[in-house]
């Protein structure tokens, strides 16, 4: 018997604790290229007659000019490849166990077409969620590798490669707050609860 009530509670949240500054330690840690080699560089244009200084965060002396490119690829895979592929993966296997666990209900009793209809519509919420991160985060991850990949990229930057870092860096601040209004669309239940919450809201005002 454990002679200390609550020791395991204690242990739990020591992990959690440990664990949670591991990750800020391995955050700070993959931030400190960009905080050590961020610089000003003046951008001219052919004639000189007009620079501009920018916040560049690649330096060009750490493995001459390849260190960009290693840099962007890196991003590429480890914050949007690989995520895509775990999340698709983990909400591919709930959608679909979601669906088949339907094929186990009995069709005749009553209620069970109405409960195999929420769980389609959950399998089908879930997968619109990956796409919504694909779809926010594309954009951004297609201009620096163009960019950053492309011979002469700075001659070939027009208004479409602009507009479209543009709305990259929205739509990744974007997605963090995304998956609410998606939810809204998609859920009737949530859809419900949040017009009750709002209107009770606007009574108390």
């Amino acid at each position: 018997m454990d002679k200390q009530p609550g020791g395991g509670g204690k242990k739990a949240t020591r992990i959690t604790v440990a664990t949670a500054v591991a990750i800020w330690l391995l955050a700070v840690l993959c931030a400190m290229p960009a905080l050590v080699g961020s610089h000003i560089k003046a951008i001219c244009d052919e004639d000189g007659s007009l620079c501009i200084e920018v916040c560049y965060p690649f330096p060009e002396h750490w493995m001459n000019e390849a260190y960009p490119q290693v840099m962007v690829m890196a991003k590429f895979l480890v914050l949007y490849i690989i995520p895509l592929f775990i999340i698709f993966g983990f909400y591919l296997s709930m959608a679909i166990s979601l669906i088949m666990s339907t094929r186990n209900v009995p069709g005749e009793l009553q209620g069970m077409h109405r409960q195999i209809k929420a769980r389609k519509k959950v399998a089908v919420t879930v997968l619109i969620f990956v796409a919504v991160f694909a779809i926010c985060f594309a954009p951004l991850h297609a201009f620096m590798l163009f960019f950053y990949f492309t011979e002469k990229a700075q001659d070939l930057y027009n208004p479409f490669w602009h507009y479209l870092r543009i709305v990259g860096f929205c739509l990744c601040y974007i997605n963090s707050c995304v998956n609410p209004v998606a939810l809204y669309f998609v859920s009737g239940a949530f859809r419900k609860h949040f017009n009750s919450s709002y209107s009770k809201g606007n009574r108390y005002m």
